[in-house]
């Protein structure tokens, strides 16, 4: 007789014992100890989880005086600052989280062809205050080649 053959005689299935404990399904559909046991174990991780991202939320949020990434209003809002008010042009800005206040550091193309002194520093600090939505009052100075502004120090 081969594999695929089928056998001559067909009887019924074996009978079930209805006492027998051992097919999982029906196990857990009578016993409501197996849902408890599992919510034990599964709310407690859970709970883990939900601590692990609020903590990681917490302590990944800037600070007064780290550095941040502005909107992009506020950045080409103090380029054209200063490039109105100072006529330099903005290469790099750096931008820090203060109370009430955004403090930028930004560096500008020096202009060697100009004697004027001002025109050879190359690096300005601003001072963004905010003035209703996307709207700043802007106060900047040059920094000069020996001065170490610390981020949120007053202009």
């Amino acid at each position: 007789m081969g594999l695929l053959d089928q056998a001559d005689s067909i009887g019924d299935p074996p009978q079930l014992d209805p006492n027998d404990k051992s097919r999982l399904f029906q196990t857990v559909s009578r016993e409501r100890s197996s849902l408890v046991g599992y919510l034990k174990i599964f709310l407690p991780i859970a709970g883990l989880v939900v601590l692990a991202g609020i903590a990681f939320y917490f302590f990944t949020i800037p600070g007064i005086g780290d550095s941040i990434r502005p909107q992009t209003e506020l950045d080409l809002a103090v380029r054209y600052h200063l490039l109105e008010t100072q006529g330099r042009v903005a290469t790099d800005i750096t931008f820090y989280k203060c109370d009430g206040f955004t403090w930028a550091k930004a560096d500008v193309e020096k202009r060697p062809d100009i004697p004027n002194p001002v025109l050879q520093l190359g690096s300005y600090a601003v001072k963004a205050v905010p003035n209703g939505t996307n709207a700043w009052e802007f106060t900047s100075k040059p920094i000069e080649a020996a001065e170490k502004p610390a981020p949120c120090s007053a202009l």
